[in-house]
Formats: structure tokens, sequence, C-alpha cells
């Protein structure tokens, strides 16, 4: 791949002591750096034109987006994707319609269920709307119809009584300020199925949460203490592992229902779903993750590692693939010259008619003109419609 200018986008938490970013930004920039790539950062909190003085300062061929929340806010990172979107500026990840449509898990499930893609029954309780679904069996799985990182996830969202149901949902709508997502809980082993590229689109190494490690008595379910509390038993316990013991049919079934989970919910670029295998050997998605966590020893980096491809290569190789995406196509070059044109004709008429108004008021002959000039401009360029 050609040298690029390439502008690591993240969101930075600030304070009166100065601004803190994750690790995994500098972690992506060194990669890119080792690809030969000219790499600068924005650090961007919740200043929009922060963004855009930025971008038009470094003059980026292409955006690395980490960038998760913007105004300290989940939901607001399919905005900032967005302004790129309108910016015309190419990079990597999914989009904003892909990105709003992942966003809510209530929608997600519908996609997924047109696409014929097996998921969790649930529900979905608004606030000061508590009604118990009576169709669906305990135990039962409680969490935000929004956010990610595992936001509102811990041991209490797994219930086995209509009492603690209602406990937790009530939690999640007064504390989170959230309506809550109620699923039916599978149990059985929890896979990751980490996916690279477009069309066609690269499985890699089928991972496992292990929770095999973990004492008697805990729920086997990958909450908040298990991803961010360095003192918890679940912390400490439970890890991503490469997935093994699987028959090749099962292993396939898995792979297949992860992609077109990514398909359904529109994720390019890269991704990562998660699912669950009932005791029949059904794979059931519970959750698909665009642009997934990229730290060095993450799931995703692990599974490429698992396909030989070190940090350095994926983080490359993720830059690579946006950035073929992005290459305007002969249709789309046509296009844009259409475009163009119709705009100069546009504008043209646009002084004629202005031109027009003034020799009428002086008793001109600006209509014959105006015609002439009209059917002049129409011959010379007929872009398509």
């Amino acid at each position: 791949m050609d040298e690029l200018k390439v502008s690591v986008l993240f969101w930075e938490d600030r304070d009166q002591a100065g601004a803190e970013h994750d690790e995994v930004v500098d972690q992506v920039a060194g990669a890119l750096s080792e690809g030969g790539h000219k790499v600068s950062l924005i650090g961007i909190s919740d200043d929009l034109r922060e963004l855009l003085d930025k971008l038009d300062e470094q003059r980026p061929q292409l955006v690395f987006n980490l960038c998760e929340r913007f105004c300290d806010n989940d939901l607001f990172d399919m905005h900032v994707i967005a302004v790129l979107d309108m910016l015309g500026q190419p990079f990597t990840g999914t989009g904003p319609l892909g990105s709003a449509l992942r966003q809510d898990k209530a929608i997600t499930k519908k996609l997924l269920k047109f696409h014929d893609v097996p998921y969790p029954n649930s529900i979905t309780f608004d606030k000061n709307d508590i009604e118990f679904a009576g169709r669906m069996r305990f135990p039962l799985f409680v969490k935000p119809l929004t956010g990610d990182a595992s936001m509102g996830i811990d041991d209490s969202s797994l219930v086995t009584e209509y009492s603690k149901l209602v406990e937790r949902i009530s939690f999640i709508q007064t504390q989170l300020n959230l309506p809550a997502l109620v699923e039916e809980y599978i149990e059985g082993r929890e896979f990751y199925v980490s996916i690279l590229g477009n069309c066609p689109s690269e499985i890699l190494p089928v991972m496992e949460l292990d929770f095999t490690k973990l004492p008697g008595g805990f729920p086997k379910i990958y909450g908040s203490d298990a991803k961010s509390d360095e003192t918890s038993v679940q912390y400490n316990s439970v890890n991503a592992i490469v997935a093994t013991e699987l028959s090749p049919e099962i292993r396939a079934r898995i792979a297949n229902v992860g992609r077109e989970a990514a398909y359904a919910l529109k994720v390019r670029d890269y991704g990562r779903v998660d699912i669950r295998l009932t005791d029949d050997g059904r794979p059931v998605v519970l959750e698909v993750n665009a642009n997934p966590y990229l730290e060095r020893t993450s799931a995703f980096a692990l599974a490429a590692l698992q396909a030989g491809m070190g940090y350095t290569m994926l983080i490359n190789r993720i830059a690579e693939i946006a950035g073929k995406r992005c290459e305007p196509t002969p249709f789309l070059t046509e296009l844009q010259k259409n475009r163009a044109g119709r705009t100069k004709i546009r504008r043209k008429a646009a002084k004629l008619v202005e031109s027009i108004g003034s020799e009428s008021d002086t008793g001109g002959h600006g209509s014959e003109k105006a015609s002439k000039v009209a059917k002049n401009e129409d011959s010379q360029s007929k872009p398509a419609e």
C-alpha cells in the first residue's frame, strides 16, 4: 500500500488536569507509522468545530476512526461518522447508517429476523412501562437497549424470578435513563466471529470466551466487571481463547451466522459478532459489533494473530481495505462529472435570469438572448439524468 497521510481520530477525556485517551490510540498510530504512513492524531471531546479545524489543518487522505463517543455520549459516535461522510472524508470502519442501526438493539433484532439470523426472544421496556412478557421463559437477561462496552451489564443482569426482573428493569430505566431490553438467556459456549474486509469478507479464526476458571456461583457472562475492573474475580477469570473441540460443520455454521449478521447490519471493513451455541448446535447472535476494540490483546487482534497476521499487519490491512473501498469507481466519477455539469448550467441560468430582469427594466431583449444561450449550453453538455 502506498504511503498515506493518516489521521487517527479518537475521543479523549478532558478535565482540569489534562486530557487522557485509550492506549489503543498510540498502538494504532504506531502500527500505521511502522507501515510507512505519515500519521497524525485528532483528539476530540465536545466541540465539533475542533474536528473540522483539525481535519482542515491536517488534510488526511484517510481517517482511522477510533472515536466511540462524543460529548461523553456513546450514541453520538454515529454523528461524528456522519460528519466525516458528509465531508467526503475517507475513513475506516462502518458508515453512519450501519452505526445507527446497531446502536438500537431492537432494530438490530428486526434486521436479523428479516435475514433469518437466529437471536434470543426478547421484549423492550420503555421508561414507566413494565409488563411481564408471559411468552418468555426464565432465566432472562436484562440490559440497556443502547450502549457499548457492557454498560449496565453485570451479574445482576441475569434474573431467574419476576421480582428481580422488575428490579433490574427499573434500575436501567431510572439509573441509566434508558429503555431496558429483556432477552431469554442462552446457556452454552460463547464465541467471537471476527470479520475482516468487504465483498468478499474474511472470517478470522473463531475465538471463544473461556469461563472454566470462573468460580462456582458466578454467572457465565462477560459484563463490565470482567472488562474493566482489574480487581474483580471476573476480570481475572474470563479470557478469550482460540475455539477448540468444534466439528468442521459447527465451526462453519458459527462463521456463516456471524457473516450474515454483519451483512444484515451493514458492518464494513472489520467487525465482530458475539454468538452463543445452544445444546442442539444452533448458533444464536447476541451482539453485532461494528468497529470492535483494536487494542493489541483484544479478541479481534488475537484472532488475526491466529490467522498469521501480526498487529502491525492487521492495522495496516484495515487501512488498506478502507482505502480501496473509498476509491472512486468509473460510475461514480462519471456521476460526479454529470453533477458538476448540471451545477454549471444552473449557475449560468441563474446569471441569465438576473440579467434578463435588469434588461426588462430598460426594455431590452433578454428573453431572446437567454433562449439562445440555454440552447447552446444544452447542446454542449448533456448530463445523464
